[in-house]
């Protein structure tokens, strides 16, 4: 399982990661996307951060539910302890870790991140009040800040195999 605060990689890492195992990569916001037919920036305005939990924690629990996948969830869904009981269900728990000045300058490359202000106070703020649920999740905290995407993917890979003798996957 793939987590972290918005733009620390999630989605950029899964799917090399889904390449180097083979293993498919389930990403909770596309999931969500699917289901609702619109958006995670649609899903927010339409219905607020408090719908699209609701719709997050339907598909947290359907991806913890597959084997041999690679899952990647959304900043907030880590937030939820039951989420975190399933995830932990479904294997090891490697948190994305990233600076405030990185989030900044990846978000503002991508765009659409509906809980991210645009000054440097909110982003930290919102990091400090997530950084401990964060770090009580994680099995394994792996710095993302300045280091390319292949790098920390083959460093989860090698970290996943070394804790799964004869497994290829990264769940």
């Amino acid at each position: 399982m793939l987590f972290g605060f918005m733009a620390s990689g999630k989605t950029t890492i899964g799917g090399l990661l889904s390449e180097m195992t083979g293993m498919r990569l389930l990403d909770t916001d596309v999931m969500v996307e699917e289901v609702a037919g619109a958006t995670v920036e649609e899903v927010f305005a339409a219905g607020g951060e408090e719908r699209f939990r609701e719709l997050e924690r339907t598909e947290v629990l359907r991806a913890a539910g597959r084997q041999n996948v690679i899952i990647a969830v959304g900043g907030g869904a880590v937030l939820e302890p039951g989420n975190v009981v399933e995830l932990r269900r479904a294997g090891v728990m490697y948190l994305l870790d990233v600076s405030a000045d990185e989030v900044r300058r990846r978000a503002h490359r991508s765009g659409g991140r509906p809980l991210l202000g645009g000054g440097k106070g909110d982003v930290e703020e919102l990091m400090r009040a997530r950084r401990g649920v964060y770090r009580e999740a994680a099995d394994v905290v792996i710095e993302t800040t300045g280091r390319k995407p292949s790098e920390v993917a083959g460093e989860i890979a090698a970290d996943f195999r070394s804790r799964s003798p004869g497994r290829t996957d990264g769940s």
